[in-house]
């Protein structure tokens, strides 16, 4: 078969996704709203900018603390290619937390009182310091960045089941979802080239199980998301099981000094 006739076939299926895509798109966003396979839980649009923003403000200090290690920490001995991805992603972060606390405002919602703890526990997520050297930070934004996107397409119903009133925090989101979608890219694709590790830019059809954090395989859901060709989601309970661990910070017990008795104590009087 001749160089030509094997382009003409591989352009077959091309030309056919070209029609299928705009196809896919109408329907998406013209069709009756679809079964709610995707949620443990209807969110409206404000709770679901609470919950999103809550996520970003995770992103947003865990690389502003990379950036700290990356110039006085674990992270000095960083290649430069990874540096410059923590200033990059955490500059994104940053702007997504001012992009969505606006978005959140014109909905009536309180942005300032969506807090997370001053210093939230990232060492639940490998069971270490994810700052203390440059492969267990990767590994560990790769699961951050990861959980970000499948966040945000888990949250899509709502917004659309929503109508007009959940418009504005759609189009924050879909905004917001591509960058993570490059972000998450980006950090496995410095995890396979800067330390050979056996994943690739996307969650592959074949990838290890501990390397997908979320449920890829949904046996309600019509779409295969264990394909290459889809990616799944995470709902807001899976993602908060996930992540509670950072949030709930555990803080060290008071210490107070045992108190010496000056005389013998008194016999503790029953009640009875």
């Amino acid at each position: 078969m001749s160089l030509k006739n094997l382009a003409c076939g591989a352009m077959r299926p091309i030309k056919l996704s070209l029609v299928l895509i705009p196809l896919l798109f109408l329907f998406m966003f013209f069709s009756p709203p679809a079964p709610a396979y995707a949620q443990d839980a209807v969110l409206s649009p404000r709770e679901v900018a609470e919950y999103a923003l809550t996520l970003e403000k995770i992103e947003a200090d865990f690389y502003r603390r990379a950036a700290d290690a990356a110039i006085n920490g674990g992270l000095v001995s960083a290649p430069q290619m990874a540096k410059d991805a923590i200033a990059s992603y955490g500059e994104d972060e940053a702007k997504h937390v001012t992009d969505l606390s606006a978005a959140l405002l014109s909905i009536g919602g309180q942005p300032d009182a969506i807090k997370i703890p001053a210093n939230p526990n990232y060492s639940a997520i490998l069971g270490r310091d994810p700052f203390a050297n440059p492969t267990d930070f990767l590994l560990a934004g790769q699961y951050v960045e990861d959980l970000g996107v499948a966040a945000y397409k888990g949250q899509v119903q709502n917004l659309l089941a929503a109508g007009d009133a959940g418009k504005p925090i759609l189009a924050a989101a879909l905004e917001i979802h591509s960058v993570e979608a490059r972000h998450a890219a980006g950090i496995r694709f410095l995890r396979q080239m800067l330390l050979g590790a056996d994943v690739r830019p996307w969650i592959a059809t074949n990838a290890s199980p501990s390397e997908v954090i979320y449920n890829e395989n949904r046996i309600d859901s019509p779409i295969p998301f264990n394909l290459d060709a889809f990616d799944g989601y995470a709902t807001k309970d899976e993602v908060l099981a996930l992540v509670s661990p950072i949030l709930n910070v555990t803080q060290p017990p008071i210490q107070t000094p045992t108190p010496t008795p000056s005389k013998p104590s008194e016999p503790v009087r029953g009640l009875w």
